[in-house]
C-alpha cells in the first residue's frame, strides 16, 4: 500500500493548511497603511486646533471629527477606503490656509 495523499499525518489539526504567504502579507501591508492613516488623521488635529480661533475653525473642526470618525469605522471594518478621510481632511486644511484667516 501507498501512501494516501488525502490522510492527514498523525497529529494535523482537521483544518491544517499550508500558510498563504501572498495573503499574510497583503493583510499585513493593509495593517500597517491603515495605522498610518489613523495616526496621520489624528496628528490632523494638531493644525486643526491651531487654527481653532480663525472664522472658519469650527467647520474645519466638524471636518476633522468627521473624518476621524470615517477613518476608524473603515480601519475596524478593514475597508480600503480607510486613505481618504486623511486626505480629505488634508484638502480642508490646505484650503482653510489658503484663504487666509
Amino acid at each position: 500500500m501507498g501512501d494516501d495523499p488525502t490522510r492527514r499525518p498523525p497529529g494535523a489539526w482537521p483544518r491544517d493548511r499550508p500558510i498563504r504567504w501572498r495573503g499574510v502579507a497583503g493583510n499585513l501591508s493593509w495593517f500597517l497603511v491603515a495605522t498610518a492613516c489613523l495616526v496621520v488623521q489624528l496628528g490632523l488635529a494638531i493644525p486643526v486646533l491651531a487654527n481653532g480661533d480663525a472664522p472658519w475653525g469650527p467647520l474645519l473642526a466638524l471636518v476633522w471629527g468627521g473624518a476621524t470618525l470615517a477613518t476608524a469605522w473603515a480601519w475596524i471594518t478593514w475597508r480600503r477606503w480607510v486613505v481618504v478621510p486623511p486626505v480629505v481632511t488634508a484638502l480642508a486644511i490646505w484650503l482653510a490656509g489658503s484663504l487666509g484667516g
